[in-house]
């Protein structure tokens, strides 16, 4: 926890390792996964309860049923896959909890915020986006598409495939805030091997799921393209 000018930030690392709600014993501020965020709460007596959230990260649509664990603390894993892959942006997020019809702000979370109404709201801070990749590409939009490579100590990372005509250098990767090489690229409904080719040796794609052999028994990914 950091303390500036009265103003409390809590700064969240995301963890990089499965939580299982199961084993979540006390109540505190959510806590960001690879997966997603997980949200908890634990009431002071042992009642059952109806306990919901809902806030910025799901456009305070309708309130999120939470579930009780052994411990009695009520958890939900918010995990909806947006565009890009993206579960939740870097910023801000602020969320309440409604507990038996009644909506209050996270007793468990210091920091507090207040909305344009004057009513207060509990809030965390995602320091770099949440990006699941299932399987590569990600469909964006008409023909377009993205695909991710994850490498902490690459330093550079090219996609190669039938789509650029097997061209080592035409499709360079960045490395975005969350810390995935990522490059987008129109791509046409077909058949497509590629590889990435990264730091100088080429590479089959970690998020793909089927690999294919060329004639020279050199690994290949392979993904198709539907028409839509």
């Amino acid at each position: 926890v950091l303390i500036l000018a009265n103003t409390i930030f809590l700064l969240i690392p995301i963890l990089l390792f499965p939580i299982d709600l199961r084993d979540i014993r006390d109540g505190g501020p959510p806590i960001l996964t690879e997966k997603g965020v997980v949200f908890r709460y634990k009431p002071s007596d042992d009642k059952k309860h109806d306990v919901y959230v809902s806030g910025d990260f799901n456009n305070w649509e309708k309130p999120l049923k939470m579930s009780q664990n052994a411990h009695n603390v009520y958890v939900y894993m918010f995990e909806k896959i947006g565009e890009k892959g993206i579960i939740l942006n870097k910023g801000k997020y602020r969320y309440r909890f409604l507990i038996d019809g009644l909506w209050i702000k996270d007793p468990q979370n210091p920091e507090q915020t207040r909305d344009e109404y004057g009513t207060e709201l509990s809030s965390f801070k995602v320091e770099k986006p949440i990006i699941v990749v299932k399987a590569n590409p990600i469909h964006v939009k008409d023909n377009f598409y993205i695909f991710y490579y994850k490498d902490d100590r690459a330093h550079s990372v090219y996609l190669v495939g039938d789509f650029n005509f097997w061209n080592p250098f035409s499709l360079p990767m960045h490395k975005n805030s969350a810390g995935l090489w990522e490059v987008m690229l129109d791509i046409s409904p077909g058949k497509y091997a590629y590889r990435f080719l990264v730091d100088g040796k080429y590479r089959t794609d970690p998020f793909g799921t089927k690999v294919v052999y060329d004639r020279f028994s050199r690994e290949m990914s392979l993904v198709m393209i539907l028409d839509r």
